[in-house]
């Protein structure tokens, strides 16, 4: 096997620079650059990207979409010519554009009209804004937007689509693509030749099924470091809601380095290791180690051919320090003998499980307990539309142990994209919607458990003791789908003993879909394991995959879109999420009570509000168990909030009538826009969803 170390080096031009200190307030050097705040995030990053990157000055309009007209699966459906192309004549350079107040007949003879979209320039626009999902499928859709220069100019963009597109500029088709792909915002490099004054962009998009998207980049790209500056910069003057209380810094990767992040791993001098997609390991420095900070990190290739490594832990035996990989069809011991800072040993720990080359048989972990046993979980093959447990031990989650042995454990998982084990020992994981699986949840795993996907039952049949026809083992939180994200990743505890803020020994999750991470706390109600998760932190460059906690007591997320898709500036990364020390008014923790649930907050409320019912509002759903992929919000039905009794400063007790348990699990979406702290200010974020298996008998 090929093994070399690389050391990608900071560009001498770019000088190191730390603002590792949550909060931070001091000047940022551009150089020659003069950095200047505009009145605008959007505004002020267009404007230094240009300036940075020398290029011209364009004021850009908003995004205006329009659909969805009805389409089909039948080839050469892009050039179908819909109503909306009309007024392609009116397009042209300092023309007066579409007509935005006209209404047409759309899917389903619904009328329809422009609507204005908030999306940043460059961003991705995911079209499937059409409410139902048979609305979102065969579908065609326009969008449109004017870019205004004060002379005449040129300015190179590229673009792409999921599916097919046609775009105009001044009524001139530039692009005609009529394809079934994914999203690829590269696709197309095309060069706009702008007039002075208004210019008409206008496209077309056919939808199949799938990701239904479009984007345009318009921007020349920063390196690496200029760009982790200036977006620090931007969110110290443009803070988002969050930023007060938990910084997001992007470490800077370098564009040699194609960082899709499937494990990290804390290593015991304050490096991480991060293994990608693409079979590299690397070790990163931003502390200072060997000479990297937060903004010019050092990489150095640790290990590289490894078969889509999803998962990555270090370990320290026999005083040496050592990581284990997961590979898809192996664990891998990897091994720096001579201290080089490069792998010398690639050693098989133990490949006792089985491929068959689909595409969806990826494997994850290993999450290490107490006892020495590497926890690794196995994803189901995907045929047609449901998954299948082709190869050997697929949709189970196992155990393997300090000796080698691989020991299933539990089945019926669909795509296990996380293990997490809490200090109490229980190990949980958490599956991503899909067939069996109506939104994505976390589960608890133990011995004989089965989550509920069929497919993997048949290799019961090789394990003494397991029952061949077992119960159901029911979610013990359910993610609402889009709410709390679309695609669950990972499980961290936070184990920082504050040094995170006030959520310590609780449990954060990440989403690959949605570049975000939640926040989740669990009881334990006769039995039963269930509990509530909570929004903590979005905004990330791109979806996150892995989350560990780093020597500093900071986040750090492992990010990627590439295969999956994911909302973000990027297709892949790795950003450090840090308390700033001011702690925010947040829902700390909902536990069910026999006739409500408790709310216990962060920072003292106010008695008014918060004891006041009107405050509250409260809603439960459940999901179906079938084999369709995913399952709408079912049986949905208000609570009624009788009583809000506060017990002291920072808890609040709800008497509601109505709760409901049993069946899948019902979802109480909790929120509490009415309810202020003592000083008069809103939650950071008043929504918390608490999925109810058990009601506790009276005297809770």
């Amino acid at each position: 096997m090929n093994r070399f170390m690389k050391v990608f080096a900071v560009p001498l031009a770019m000088t190191a620079f730390s603002i590792a200190t949550p909060g931070f307030a001091q000047d940022i050097d551009f150089g020659d650059v003069e950095y200047r705040k505009l009145e605008t995030r959007e505004q002020t990053e267009q404007y230094m990207t240009a300036a940075l990157t020398r290029q011209m000055q364009a004021e850009w309009g908003p995004w205006y979409i329009l659909g969805p007209f009805a389409g089909s699966d039948e080839p050469g459906e892009i050039a179908r010519v819909l109503p909306p192309e009309s007024g392609l004549p009116r397009m042209r350079a300092g023309g007066a554009g579409p007509d935005l107040a006209a209404t047409y007949t759309g899917k389903g003879s619904g009328e329809i009209g422009w609507k204005e979209l908030d999306i940043p320039l460059d961003r991705k626009i995911d079209l499937k804004v059409f409410g139902s999902d048979e609305l979102n499928l065969y579908g065609i859709a326009y969008l449109y937007r004017t870019v205004t220069l004060t002379k005449p100019g040129r300015i190179d963009v590229t673009m792409g689509s999921d599916d097919g597109l046609r775009f105009w500029l001044n009524g001139k088709l530039l692009v005609d693509a009529d394809a079934k792909r994914g999203l690829d915002p590269f696709a197309h490099k095309v060069t706009f030749d702008l007039q002075a004054g208004v210019n008409h962009l206008f496209c077309k998009v056919t939808q199949g099924v799938g990701g239904w998207d479009y984007q345009l980049l318009t921007s020349r790209p920063l390196d690496p470091y200029t760009d982790a500056k200036l977006q620090a910069a931007l969110n110290r003057d443009f803070p988002s809601a969050e930023q007060p209380y938990y910084t997001i810094e992007t470490i800077p990767v370098p564009d040699e380095v194609v960082l899709e992040v499937g494990g990290l791993a804390a290593m015991a001098d304050g490096r991480i290791a991060v293994s990608t997609r693409r079979g590299d390991v690397f070790l990163v420095d931003y502390t200072g180690v060997n000479g990297g900070s937060a903004f010019a990190p050092v990489y150095t290739r640790f290990a590289r051919g490894l078969h889509e490594a999803l998962g990555l832990a270090s370990r320290t035996e026999d005083g040496r320090e050592v990581l284990y990989a997961v590979q898809r069809g192996e664990l891998t011991r990897l091994v720096d003998t001579n201290g080089d800072d490069r792998a010398d040993l690639y050693e098989t720990f133990c490949d006792d499980w089985g491929i068959s080359g689909n595409y969806h048989e990826f494997s994850f972990g290993p999450k290490f307990d107490a006892e020495g046993n590497a926890w690794v979980s196995f994803n189901v093959g995907f045929c047609g539309s449901l998954g299948k447990s082709i190869a050997k031990w697929r949709g189970w989650v196992a155990k393997i142990t300090p000796e080698g042995e691989l020991i299933p454990v539990s089945d019926g998982v669909r795509s296990p994209n996380g293990l997490g084990i809490l200090p109490t020992g229980e190990v949980f994981y958490v599956d991503n919607q899909g067939d069996y699986v109506g939104t994505n949840r976390m589960s608890l795993i133990d011995t004989g458990l089965w989550q509920g996907h069929p497919s993997s039952t048949h290799w019961r049949e090789q394990l003494p003791g397991f029952d061949p026809d077992p119960e159901r083992q029911p979610a013990t939180i359910w993610f609402p789908y889009r709410k709390m994200g679309q695609s669950t990743a990972d499980i961290t505890v936070d184990t920082t003993g504050g040094g995170f803020g006030p959520f310590a020994g609780q449990v954060f999750v990440g989403d690959q879909m949605n570049a975000a991470v939640y926040r989740v706390t669990l009881e334990r109600i006769d039995g039963a394991w269930q509990g509530a998760c909570y929004p903590f932190r979005e905004g990330g460059d791109c979806g996150v995959n892995r989350i560990i906690f780093d020597a500093n007591n900071a986040m750090i997320v492992g990010q990627t879109d590439r295969g999956w898709g994911s909302m973000g500036r990027r297709r892949y990364g790795i950003q450090r999420i840090a308390w700033t020390g001011v702690v925010p008014f947040e829902i700390h923790e909902m536990r069910v009570l026999h006739d409500g649930f408790e709310l216990r907050f962060t920072t003292d409320v106010d008695p008014e509000t918060a004891g006041d019912p009107a405050s509250y509002t409260m809603t439960s759903y459940t999901y179906e168990y079938h084999k369709t992929y995913g399952s709408d919000e079912m049986e949905t039905q208000g609570c009624r909030i009788t009583a809000a009794t506060v017990v002291d400063a920072r808890t609040v007790r709800l008497t509601i009538d109505g709760l409901r348990d049993g069946g899948e699990g019902y979802v109480h979406e909790l929120r509490a826009a009415g309810l202020r702290d003592s000083e008069g200010k809103p939650l950071l974020h008043d929504v918390a969803y608490y999925t109810l298996q058990r009601l506790p008998t009276e005297g809770r």
